[in-house]
């Protein structure tokens, strides 16, 4: 709802391993297309500044969600889109892995979360997408993610990376990510400089970015929302991407009790009525998904799984006093209206989310003309849902799913909320 009266590196034990589409495995480089701008038109329902829709291919969707959340938070304080890499940090997060003796069964583990990429962000900055690939400055999917990956793995295996003493020469870590990931001489050269062959430094030593480009966290304008309003518009203050990554927090969905759950729904719709790109962790189940993008209710047999990150836009609420049913993709300019959209007997019907499966796809009809966005009903996300463990070849075993758990998983928050 818009409102328009507004006022080094541990890795984490529990991490999301992302879920992405079965037809995302086999990458097709022919089909990729440049990012393109939303359609504010369509999407400007919260006031959320989202950055353009991007397509993972491999499990690192908790990269994706913090550089939807951090791109966001620098548009709304600039007004200027930037295209920060997920690739760069997917790199440094393998070197981190690697180095701490956590590849030890020789392959790589792409999961994390807004944690883990907080650190990588603290110690090795932001990149653009073009200043690390050159070649994937524009592309909606990276194929060189892929590749790496394959590569990397094979590295961990039988190459140069198999035993555990060639894991922990850090210098020679680095050169086969290099390798892997085909870095350009220059790209190289300036790792090199600001971090070390064998990256004794990290941007939290006394380190000079001259001459390259790579960025501190605190380059990164954004503006600080609190929650304290006057006159029905939240205060914003000037901030950075370095403080948004320490101050905000996330919360773990409530499960004990319906009131518990309301207070929580109520936290999220205040944070999105002062324009904040909230950050949600859930666990998918693709046959769920119907062919408009929309996940209803947990699915009577189980199908390809894994946890997933992505970016808050909007949501619809029902049972609002006075009004019934405030719609998502519906301007709402009556600070009123959304006040009482807080009141404890309405009902949110679904989250509409920006996700990182890619733009427009031909295997289904996108939400609302919202191509790259996803509707998470509460009977889904409230749900009971079969867990299954994966088989020995890596994908969702569905005749092994002795867990039942509930798919809302948490909301990274602003300070505040």
């Amino acid at each position: 709802m818009k409102r328009t009266n507004r006022p080094f590196l541990v890795l984490l034990a529990l991490s999301t391993a992302c879920g992405a589409p079965q037809e995302d495995a086999e990458i097709d480089v022919e089909a990729f297309e440049a990012p393109t701008q939303p359609d504010r038109t369509k999407e400007a329902i919260t006031d959320v500044e989202h950055s353009a829709v991007k397509r993972q291919s491999i499990g690192n969707c908790w990269l994706y969600a913090t550089a939807s959340w951090a791109e966001s938070l620098h548009k709304a304080a600039t007004g200027k889109e930037v295209n920060m890499s997920e690739s760069y940090w997917t790199y440094w997060h393998w070197f981190d892995e690697i180095t701490s003796g956590s590849a030890e069964d020789g392959k790589i583990s792409t999961g994390g979360g807004f944690w883990t990429a907080g650190e990588i962000i603290k110690n090795y900055g932001v990149m653009y997408e073009g200043e690390f690939i050159a070649d994937e400055a524009t592309d909606e999917m990276s194929a060189r993610q892929d590749e790496a990956l394959t590569a990397m793995n094979e590295a961990l295996k039988n190459g140069a990376l198999k035993t555990a003493d060639a894991r922990a020469d850090r210098e020679l870590v680095r050169q086969t990510l290099d390798a892997a990931w085909g870095l350009d001489a220059a790209v190289v050269a300036q790792l090199d400089k600001v971090f070390g062959k064998d990256v004794k430094r990290t941007l939290r030593s006394r380190v000079s970015l001259k001459t390259t480009k790579i960025w501190r966290a605190s380059t990164f304008k954004t503006k600080k929302a609190t929650p304290t309003a006057v006159q029905g518009q939240p205060r914003l203050k000037a901030s950075n991407l370095l403080r948004a990554i320490e101050e905000w927090q996330s919360s773990s969905y409530p499960t004990w009790s319906d009131t518990s759950k309301r207070d929580f729904l109520e936290r999220v719709q205040r944070a999105l009525h002062d324009e904040q790109p909230l950050i949600l962790s859930w666990f998918v189940d693709f046959n769920s998904l119907d062919d408009q993008g929309r996940f209803f209710a947990p699915p009577a047999k189980p199908g390809h799984q894994g946890g997933h990150m992505v970016v808050l836009e909007d949501y619809q609420v029902k049972d609002v006093p006075g009004i019934g049913t405030l719609a998502a993709g519906t301007l709402v300019t009556d600070s009123a209206e959304l006040d009482a959209a807080l009141d404890k007997d309405a009902k949110i019907e679904f989250l509409r989310v920006k996700n990182s499966w890619g733009n427009y796809r031909a295997d289904r009809d996108f939400v609302g003309g919202m191509p790259g966005y996803h509707d998470l009903y509460m009977p889904y996300l409230d749900g009971t849902l079969k867990r299954c463990n994966d088989g020995a070849d890596g994908e969702t075993d569905v005749n092994d799913c002795p867990f039942e758990i509930t798919p809302f998983e948490s909301v990274v928050f602003p300070p505040g909320y």
